[in-house]
C-alpha cells in the first residue's frame, strides 16, 4: 500500500518517453527533447519531418489527437541513434536528424512499448492496422546503423486481425509476438530463430487476447485486452506453461511495466461490452500476487474513436527504482504526467 500517485506540473503537454538515472527523452507532438534532471527547458534534440498544415494542425490538441500527431515509441539503439515511430512512420534519429526508414511496405502505426528490442541493438516490430479484410500482417526487424527494414516473417491471408506487439525475454533470448482480435486469432507466441520457428504458448479465446506482457525470471505476467469477456491479470509458469489468475480488472489491459518485484497495468476507458466503467485505471500486482486498483481516471467527452480512447501511458523504458511515470490520454486530465512511486522505499 505504500505506492502513491502525484502529478508533475511542469512535465504537462510532455510525454516521457524513455526513462532512466540521469537521461530522459521526452516528445512533444513531433518534437524529441533529452534531460538528465527532467527540470525545465529541456535540451531540443529533433524534430520528425511533418507538412506544415500537419504541424499547425497539431498545435491544437484535439487536432493533435484526431491527426494521432504524436510519438509512439522512442528506443536508444546504443550506438547514438533513436529509432522512432510516430503516427504510421518509422524512422531514426541519427545525429539530429530524423530519418525514415526504408522498406516499409504500406504504412503502419506501432503501439507502445510493443517493439522489441534485443541485447545487440536490433529491433523487431508488427504492423498494427485495422485490416478488417484480414490480409497479410508483417513483422519487421531494423538492424542500428542501417537505412532498411527487413521483412522477417508474414502472417498469411484470414490468420490474424493485426499484431499488438513484439517483445524480447531477456532471459531466454526469446521474442515473443502477441496477435488479435476475434478469439480464434488470439495468441502468444515465442521465437527462438527470429520467426523461423514458432511455438504457440496459447491461443484460442480472448483470455489469450494481450497487448503487452512483463517478463519475471520464474513466471511471465501479462494483462487480457478481452473485448467480450471479464479482464484479468494472469502469471504463466515459464517451465509448465501453466497459468494462473492473479485477479479480475475493471477493463481492457493495453500496457505493463514493472519495477523490480511489483508489476504495474494499465486498463483503457474504450467503453468495451466487457468494461464496468469507462475509466482508464492504473492497477498494481505485488511480488504475492495481490492486485488493486491504485488511481482511476474518466474518459473525457470526445468520440473514442476519432479521438483516441482513454489510456495512460508508460515509458519504452523505465529504468528508475523506485518511480514511474506516465501520460494522459483522452481523459479529463488529458495531456498531463504523473508519477507512481515508492514511499516506503524513498524513506
Amino acid at each position: 500500500m505504500s505506492w502513491t500517485v502525484e502529478e508533475v506540473s511542469e512535465l504537462q503537454g510532455y510525454t516521457i518517453e524513455w526513462a532512466e538515472t540521469d537521461r530522459y527523452y521526452l516528445s512533444r507532438r513531433n518534437q524529441l527533447f533529452e534531460t538528465n534532471s527532467l527540470k525545465p527547458p529541456f535540451q531540443h534534440i529533433a524534430a520528425i519531418d511533418a507538412p506544415s498544415w500537419k504541424r499547425l494542425a497539431g498545435q491544437f490538441r484535439l487536432t493533435q489527437r484526431l491527426l494521432r500527431f504524436m510519438v509512439t515509441n522512442v528506443v536508444s539503439l546504443g550506438n547514438g541513434d533513436l529509432f522512432v515511430t510516430f503516427d504510421k512512420s518509422v524512422g531514426v534519429i541519427r545525429q539530429g536528424k530524423y530519418e525514415e526508414l526504408k522498406g516499409l511496405i504500406r504504412p503502419c502505426r506501432v503501439l507502445r512499448s510493443a517493439c522489441a528490442l534485443d541485447e545487440k541493438g536490433t529491433v523487431y516490430f508488427g504492423e498494427y492496422l485495422a485490416n478488417d479484410e484480414r490480409g497479410e500482417m508483417r513483422i519487421y526487424k531494423y538492424a542500428p546503423g542501417s537505412d532498411r527494414l527487413e521483412i522477417i516473417y508474414t502472417f498469411p491471408p484470414n490468420s490474424i486481425k493485426h499484431i499488438h506487439g513484439i517483445y524480447y525475454d531477456e532471459y531466454t533470448k526469446a521474442l515473443y509476438c502477441l496477435t488479435g482480435d476475434a478469439e480464434r486469432e488470439c495468441r502468444i507466441i515465442r521465437t527462438f530463430d527470429e520467426f523461423k520457428t514458432l511455438e504457440i504458448v496459447g491461443e484460442g479465446d480472448e483470455s489469450w487476447r494481450a497487448v503487452s506482457v512483463i517478463f519475471g525470471k520464474e513466471n511471465i505476467f501479462y494483462g487480457t485486452d478481452a473485448e467480450f469477456r471479464a479482464n484479468n491479470i494472469y502469471k504463466l509458469d515459464r517451465k509448465t506453461l501453466n497459468r494462473e489468475s492473479l485477479g479480475e480488472v475493471g477493463g481492457t489491459v493495453f500496457y505493463s511495466k514493472q519495477i523490480g518485484e511489483d508489476l504495474f497495468f494499465t486498463t483503457t476507458a474504450e467503453n468495451a461490452p466487457s468494461q464496468k466503467e469507462n475509466v482508464a485505471a492504473l492497477w498494481h500486482a505485488d511480488k504475492n500476487g495481490n492486485c488493486r486498483e491504485i488511481i482511476k481516471f474518466k474518459k473525457d467527452f470526445w468520440h473514442p474513436t476519432l479521438f483516441m480512447f482513454g489510456t495512460i501511458h508508460f515509458p519504452f523504458v523505465n529504468k528508475l527504482e523506485n518511480e514511474l511515470y506516465f501520460h494522459l490520454v483522452g481523459v479529463k486530465e488529458d495531456n498531463r504526467t504523473f508519477r507512481v512511486r515508492n514511499v516506503k522505499l524513498e524513506k
